[in-house]
């Protein structure tokens, strides 16, 4: 910033800010004196106009009692001595005193004077002894023109004295602002032409002004020149770093790793790094030879087509876009290139491109990797699906062909893991692997879809004989014995088979139909293949709609508790009960639980069921102990809510809740359930048992039935199963089994319950065996907890028959 010699300094009086501000003064003094003096003027006139009126009313009171005398007295004689008293006052023209019967006084200065002019003053006359009595009245008429002499007088000097004042004032403010503002101000515009603040100069505050708005004006011009200089040296900065980047660019740009490249619009190179001729074999030509012309598109993609799409959108696009596109470098191998294309302006493009070569090999190793099973090698669940839609593709249009699809299951197979271990599992698969390699062509598909799970793609075999044939061979294959260990392993397989396009005619359709058809296979005891049957389906829909229902019905609190008694035989009373769920569906009216429970074990809903139904058994607890009745209740535990769905901490939550005591709620769990994780299961069991809950084993002798687990696991009491007591007769073998089972859970300290009691025959003999306690439809079915007590009162009176005992 410097000097300006072709602004000439700003004249004084001519055109400068003292003229002007004097002028603004100026106007606005004489238009605020207008203003004053109208309004003086006004209000003058107002308070003479107020004074004259003032001043007849006081000669009025002065003259008043004598008025009243004259009046009283109609004296004539004193009402017109009182009337040009009166008219000596110089604000009178006129003056009327009258009573009711006559005129005492009319006297008047000059003409005669108008009776309806304006400011005319009346005044009542009162007797002197009565002051109610009216006795006449007196009329004055002001002088209007002595009045207005004597208003514009008074207005004159007000308006004189003010704009004396007001040209005072407008000098003093002129002299103020010359010294303290207009004086200063030209001052620092003399003194900003003349300032060139890149050699550092800078205004100086005027005198006396550092802490007001002139001296505040002066630094903030001050600090713009600052600015100022700073922006003029950062752009020296600045200009001096892009020469610095333009060396360090063309360096970055010559030694790059990337290929970098300039094209016009035509895709004619205008130039190019080192890394770009590399990948492209461009040799540069020699120095002072102008280089041959060359053109992107004249490069060796396989597809050139796609380079000029990419540059038309780079073009027509504000963003950079990008393409992988292939490369064909004579005598070499198949290579790839990402590319990146940007638009720079002036119809050129700018493109980045590297070799990813090693990275679509990583690529397609991994998505390889993604489709196969590690352990086995075999295509896993998303290889499958992904050749599934192959085949279905290559059929869709035809009208014959197809292929078969096969989804099979190790029976039992998660006993092999459990039993001898993970390893032995691993190897028992890979040997499974190469069984069913052998059981199909090279042209079929194999695949490890889960842990024991496996599929097949058949193809181009749309016949049930075939298919049954190839099934044959896998199921004998896999009924061969596996070695672990040295040990022979015998398992068994379920095979589910669905046929394209008889069964289906997209995947989802045929893995559901496939699996349906494995699901029925297992279910009827496995080591079979099952073709799928549209019947899968509606059992399937059934099934569906009956997890809905269950789901519903817990909303609903549908599920109610039956209760079968359980009799002291030792005792002869009655003990307690079993709880036993029920469904009371709002359509079909009572469901036993063999309906539901299986779907509601698989869903997990049993256990939701089951949190729900002890809350229930504890409530019926609550009622007995109320009643005075010391019954024992016990309850079905589920292997899904052992351990995390029943928790210890829930039970003792819940009967602390009720306020009963622990003992008086007992657990009834199977051997299966037990043994199904023999750690999980012990550390639950233990952690029940020391809340002081009883513990019953049920259905004992139909499972694994070993004397090492009745003592390893906290059990009180063995419930022997129905279908031993029932099939007891005089020296049969379940009669000495029931008698075995009794005997042994006395040796170990343990109580027995015999289930399925239903004739006299079966009392007598566990009567006989020691049997601790006995429940059955020979006493009760299971009843309604409204039935209970009749129940109860039928046993006592049973119990209580002479033909009841041994």
């Amino acid at each position: 910033m410097t000097a300006r010699p072709d602004l000439p300094p700003v004249s004084w009086w001519s055109s400068g800010l003292l003229l002007r501000s004097t002028l603004a003064v100026v106007l606005a003094s004489l238009l605020a004196a207008a203003v004053a003096v109208g309004y003086t003027a006004y209000a003058t006139s107002v308070r003479a106009h107020q004074a004259s009126q003032t001043r007849l009313n006081e000669l009025l009171d002065t003259i008043q009692s004598t008025l009243s005398v004259a009046c009283f007295a109609n004296d004539q004689t004193l009402a017109v001595e009182v009337a040009q008293g009166v008219l000596s006052n110089s604000d009178v023209l006129a003056v009327r005193i009258a009573t009711a019967q006559a005129v005492l006084a009319d006297k008047q200065r000059g003409a005669a004077p108008n009776t309806q002019a304006t400011g005319m003053l009346k005044r009542l006359i009162y007797s002197p002894f009565d002051r109610q009595k009216e006795v006449g009245h007196i009329l004055l008429t002001p002088d209007p023109q002595v009045i207005e002499a004597r208003i514009r007088e008074e207005v004159w000097f007000a308006a004189l004295q003010l704009s004396w004042q007001l040209g005072m004032v407008t000098f003093a403010v002129v002299v103020m602002m010359l010294l303290f503002i207009v004086r200063p101000i030209k001052a620092m515009s003399d003194r900003l032409h003349r300032m060139d603040p890149t050699r550092g100069e800078r205004l100086a505050t005027p005198s006396q002004h550092g802490r007001t708005e002139i001296g505040q004006l002066v630094a903030d011009i001050n600090a713009l020149s600052d600015r100022l200089t700073s922006a003029l040296e950062v752009e020296r900065h600045l200009r001096q770093q892009g020469e610095i980047d333009e060396k360090r660019y063309h360096t970055i740009f010559d030694n790059a790793e990337s290929g970098l490249f300039l094209i016009d619009r035509q895709g004619s190179l205008m130039s190019w790094n080192p890394s770009f001729a590399q990948l492209f074999d461009i040799h540069r030509q020699p120095p002072g030879k102008a280089p041959a012309p060359l053109n992107i598109n004249q490069l060796p993609w396989q597809n050139p087509t796609l380079m000029d799409r990419l540059m038309h959108s780079a073009l027509t696009q504000n963003t950079a876009v990008t393409q992988e596109l292939q490369i064909l470098m004579p005598g070499a191998e198949r290579s790839w290139a990402h590319m990146v294309l940007r638009s720079v302006g002036n119809n050129l493009l700018q493109g980045v491109v590297h070799d990813v070569s090693h990275l679509k090999e990583s690529e397609a190793t991994a998505r390889q990797q993604a489709i196969t099973d590690p352990l086995t090698g075999l295509a896993n669940r998303l290889g499958l699906e992904q050749r599934l839609y192959m085949r279905v593709q290559a059929y869709a249009g035809a009208t014959t062909g197809g292929f078969a699809l096969l989804l099979i299951n190790l029976d039992e197979f998660r006993r092999v893991n459990e039993g001898i271990g993970l390893p032995a599992g691993d190897t028992i698969l890979q040997t499974t692997t190469r069984r069913l390699s052998a059981c199909v062509s090279s042209q079929d598909t194999l695949a490890r879809l889960a842990a024991d799970n496996f599929g097949i793609i058949l193809n181009n075999v749309t016949q049930g004989e075939a298919v049954e044939r190839i099934a044959g061979r896998i199921l004998q294959a896999i009924r061969q014995p596996y070695f672990a260990d040295g040990s022979p392993i015998n398992l068994h397989a379920s095979i589910g088979v669905a046929l394209f396009p008889g069964d289906g005619f997209d995947v989802p359709s045929l893995l559901r139909q496939a699996e349906l058809a494995m699901e029925s296979a297992k279910s009827s005891g496995g080591d079979q293949h099952v073709f799928f049957n549209p019947v899968l389906t509606e059992a399937a829909e059934q099934r569906r709609h009956m997890e809905s229902d269950l789901r519903s019905a817990i909303r609903n609190h549908e599920f109610v508790l039956f209760y079968q008694p359980v009799v002291d035989l030792v005792n002869q009373r009655l003990a307690g009960a079993e709880a036993l769920i029920r469904w009371r569906h709002p359509t079909r009216g009572l469901v036993m639980p063999d309906s539901f429970i299986p779907l509601a074990e698989k869903t997990g809903l049993v256990i939701e069921m089951s949190l729900l139904m002890l809350d229930v058994a504890c409530r019926q607890l609550l009622d007995w102990k109320n009643r005075g009745l010391d019954y024992v209740l016990s309850l079905n535990v589920s292997g899904r809510q052992i351990p995390d769905g029943l928790t210890p901490a829930k039970l003792q939550e819940v009967v602390q809740h009720y306020g009963i005591s622990p003992t008086r709620l007992a657990l009834e769990i199977t051997e299966g359930v037990m043994l199904r994780d023999v750690d999980k299961s012990l550390q639950w069991l233990k952690a029940v048992h020391d809340l002081g809950f009883r513990v019953y084993l049920d259905d004992f002798g139909t499972g694994y039935s070993s004397l090492s687990y009745l003592k390893l696991f906290p059990v009180d009491t063995l419930k022997v199963d129905k279908s031993f007591v029932q099939d007891m007769c005089d020296d049969n073998n379940e009669n000495t089994l029931v008698g075995a089972i009794i005997a042994m859970g006395r040796s170990l300290g343990l109580d027995t319950v015999a289930e399925g009691v239903e004739l006299k025959s079966h009392l007598v003999a566990l009567q006989r065996m020691g049997c601790h306690y006995a429940q059955g439809y020979y006493f009760s079915r299971p009843v309604p907890a409204e039935e209970f007590d009749a129940a109860a009162s039928r046993i006592t009176a049973l119990l209580a028959a002479p033909d009841t005992g041994a």
